[in-house]
């Protein structure tokens, strides 16, 4: 299993500097003065490039969390419009189930009257025809 590690380069960067302004000072024949005057150039030069890595890192993080930022929002301004749609398709299917129960009371309530009225008919007719003498009704 082999297990790659990145890194910025900034380490290497540093030990590296380290490492160089130690042999310089050991075979460099300079007065002190001069290794000092080479040493400070030397830190501040390390100085700027480790704030230009720093500011390019800043950059690269605000870029990356605007960029998240954004796509996070995105999403839930998406989210929110998928439920105000699906509130709104359950609205109309609400009302549509609403429509059809008063619809379909309304038939059920008129084939009632219907048949109360002809039952009704059909029992006064029966009452008002006499039987005649033969044990049939009269028309």
């Amino acid at each position: 299993m082999i297990v790659e590690k990145r890194g910025s380069g900034f380490a290497a960067f540093i030990w590296g500097a380290i490492v160089g302004a130690g042999v310089a000072l050991l075979l460099a024949p300079k007065t002190g003065e001069e290794t000092q005057r080479e040493l400070r150039e030397g830190a501040r030069k390390l100085r700027d490039e480790a704030g230009e890595r720093l500011t390019d890192l800043k950059g690269s993080i605000e870029d990356g969390y605007g960029r998240a930022r954004g796509e996070v929002g995105d999403r839930v301004d998406a989210a929110r419009q998928s439920v105000r749609d699906r509130q709104a398709k359950a609205g109309e299917a609400l009302k549509a189930g609403k429509d059809a129960a008063r619809r379909a009371r309304s038939d059920l309530e008129s084939r009632i009257a219907e048949s109360k009225a002809a039952y009704k008919a059909t029992l006064s007719e029966s009452e008002t025809a006499e039987p005649s003498e033969n044990g049939e009704a009269e028309s």
